[in-house]
């Protein structure tokens, strides 16, 4: 174990192995039967008698209930318990990199090194519980399906959800010990992206049936044919993120590729990290003595059922069984067939007849102390999810918080399909509130969150959670929230543009109940690309004017009306009191009605005035039109146009709704939101 003590393990910080740790592995080895392992002493009754206290590996998917709970425990219990300064799972997986096991991959050492290494970490796993076995994952049972993303075994029972952060299952909320390889985003979590790409695939049984029809062991080693390597890795690419029957047993143990791709895949060179020799991982022992295979016993037309696991059903157009597809899944092209998994297959969609079966209580009282933020929930296709089912649980770091949201079922003024309102506890002045957020689709499948990149303005996989707090700052989440419950919708939106410019901004946080991981760029496009204002057209329009009284006015606003003459349309002139058009926000704004460019095809030139028992007030009028800080003296004239920036106020709606919040931008944190002044302000 010298070797170990000298790699450069930067990724975990330390500079060695302990020596508690190289014990710990060192006791994991497999053991030699008195002196069998090496000089292949042992009799025919030996080996009989050993056959019977094998363990018997299984496919995951064949455990019974208690098994599957076993296992998962003892997975969980490798991945809390330290040795030093490294829990034992990950020290397993530290010995599997190249800094450790340099002979372990490409090359003909790569099948003995692994049989090794899993020899061991079942050692491990019988440690916790001497009735564990290891299982493997037979991935060929999951191609060939509409879509493998939608295997049951990426459910809750089995492995987890594979759209982004594991958040389900027995290995959620994993931590790892270094960052996520080939990604952009500093990820120190279990995670996948199960099919993420369109290239990738998984094993298939052509595949197995290359690899069975191969004649000498040389022909499967890096050197021969990198093939088989290759499709070793398969899977470990389709998820993402973190021997031969033809041989007799003598050819087992003596059979070895004569090119060996350099000296640490010599025969009988050190499978470093370990103690033995590459020839060794060969022996037979392991299957004599420590354990075999139980194979995935296929369906036939004489025997329709797949009978080793109620998680597999027969395919009747290959006789060939398959993973059952969970709820929710494609199921596309196979109407008739038992794909589902408790449900049936509808229409493409693994569901059930009747939805009533799952059927959700929802509330319907306001909850009282919340602030309100917006969201969305995207099905597989990128498009809103309109279920009422369809819910986001949103809980405190205590669990004192605890709320469920659900779609919005009828869409209102400034609101798209599949708007969710996110109710989240007020924040109050300096405390920060994390909120962990737990998304649904109408199937109960996990939907994986994606949260706004404030620098690209595309959207990233995030955490499912956000730190609330009153002012923005690097550590709170920049989404748009407001205590009225009244108002919510207008959040994320600019209405401080001219009407053809105006747009709803997409929500800082949305989830995607997509099986596979999305692609930020193309779901920040489609999120927009909903949430399109309409142009006004409606014979007339509102725009703001700012009205003051100055210290010394003789007027009170109570006795004063606003006049609106269109200087190019002689009989329009419209007027009211002040006191019916002021904005009840801001007192020093009110809206005055005019003509709608966009009806007209032209601009519009207006005269404003104030008018006291008929006559005109004279005021002084200021005006800015891009927003100055300072004003400049102008006539009372403001001009309207169809065309941004080609008129004097460019923000105008025909929207009764909107009047009180155009000039607001209401987009990411409140602190941070912006208020535009209106082109006009008269001073009487």
């Amino acid at each position: 174990m010298k070797w170990i003590e000298e790699s450069q393990l930067k990724e975990f910080q330390v500079n060695s192995i302990t020596k508690k740790q190289m014990l710990y592995l060192s006791r994991l080895e497999t053991k030699h039967n008195n002196d069998k392992f090496y000089k292949k002493k042992r009799s025919k009754r030996d080996i009989y008698d050993n056959y019977k206290k094998r363990l018997i590996r299984k496919e995951y998917r064949m455990l019974t209930d208690e098994e599957l709970s076993r296992l998962h425990h003892a997975m969980n219990e490798l991945k809390n318990r330290m040795i030093d300064n490294i829990t034992l799972w990950d020290l397993h997986i530290l010995i599997h990199y190249p800094d450790s096991a340099p002979g372990a991959h490409w090359g003909p050492a790569f099948l003995p090194w692994h049989r090794e290494f899993l020899r061991q970490f079942e050692n491990a796993l019988q440690n916790i519980d001497n009735k564990v076995t290891l299982p493997y994952w037979d991935s060929t049972l999951d191609h060939g399906l509409p879509n493998p993303s939608d295997s049951i075994i990426w459910t809750e029972k089995f492995f987890g959800n594979g759209n982004g952060y594991v958040k389900t299952g027995p290995f959620k909320d994993w931590t790892t010990n270094v960052f996520m390889p080939l990604s952009d985003l500093k990820i120190k979590k279990l995670y996948r992206y199960t099919g993420g790409k369109d290239n990738d695939r998984l094993l298939s049984p052509n595949d197995v049936d290359w690899i069975l029809n191969r004649d000498h062991y040389s022909n499967l080693t890096f050197c021969h044919d990198r093939t088989f390597e290759s499709m070793h890795g398969l899977s470990h690419v389709w998820v993402g993120g973190f021997m031969q029957l033809k041989q007799s047993r003598r050819e087992r143990e003596n059979q070895y590729a004569e090119n060996t791709c350099g000296d640490l895949h010599l025969p009988n060179a050190q499978m470093k990290p370990f103690s033995l020799t590459n020839i060794n991982g060969m022996s037979n022992d392991y299957t004599d003595y420590y354990y075999t295979y139980q194979n995935v016993k296929h369906c036939s037309p004489t025997d329709p059922v797949c009978h080793d696991s109620p998680y597999y059903w027969c395919d009747r157009q290959i006789w060939r069984c398959k993973s059952k597809i969970q709820l929710g899944g494609s199921c596309n092209n196979l109407e008739g067939q038992d794909s589902c998994y408790t449900s049936m297959c509808i229409n493409g969609i693994c569901q059930y007849i009747s939805m009533k079966e799952k059927e959700i209580q929802k509330r319907e009282d306001i909850p009282s102390n919340v602030v309100w933020a917006k969201s969305l929930l995207l099905d597989n296709n990128n498009k809103p999810i309109t279920h009422p089912f369809a819910h986001i649980n949103n809980i405190d770091e205590y669990n004192t918080f605890n709320i469920t949201s659900y779609v919005e079922e009828k869409i209102k003024n400034l609101e798209y399909n599949g708007i969710i309102y996110l109710a989240l506890p007020k924040p109050s002045s300096g405390l920060p509130i994390t909120i962990t957020f737990q998304a649904r689709d109408q199937y109960g499948r996990y939907c994986q969150s994606y949260c706004i990149n404030d620098t690209t303005q595309i959207y990233n996989v995030c955490e499912p959670k956000i730190i609330l707090k009153i002012r923005k700052d690097f550590e709170a989440a920049n989404i748009a929230y407001t205590h009225s419950f009244m108002s919510r919708n207008y959040l994320d939106v600019d209405l401080s543009s001219h009407p053809s410019i105006l747009r709803i901004n997409p929500p800082y946080i949305i989830f995607s109940c997509n099986s596979k991981v999305v692609d930020g760029q193309e779901l920040y496009s489609t999120v927009k690309n909903m949430m399109q204002f309409s142009k006004p057209l409606d014979d007339y329009v509102w725009f703001r004017v700012e009205l003051i009284l100055s210290y010394d006015s003789p007027f009170n606003l109570e006795e004063l009306m606003v006049k609106v003459i269109d200087k190019d349309d002689s009989y329009y002139q419209w007027q009211e009191k002040i006191n019916k058009v002021r904005s009840p926000i801001d007192t020093n704004i009110i809206f005055v009605k005019a003509p709608n460019p966009y009806i007209n095809g032209k601009k519009i030139i207006l005269r404003i005035l104030i008018l006291y028992e008929g006559q005109i007030v004279n005021c002084i009028a200021k005006c800015s039109k891009l927003n100055e800080p300072r004003k400049k003296s102008c006539s009372e004239e403001v001009v309207l146009h169809y065309i941004p920036f080609l008129g004097d106020e460019n923000i105008f709606t025909s929207n009764d709704d909107i009047l009180n919040l155009i000039g607001w931008k209401m987009v990411g944190h409140p602190s941070k939101w912006d208020y535009k002044l209106p082109y006009l302000s008269l001073t009487c």
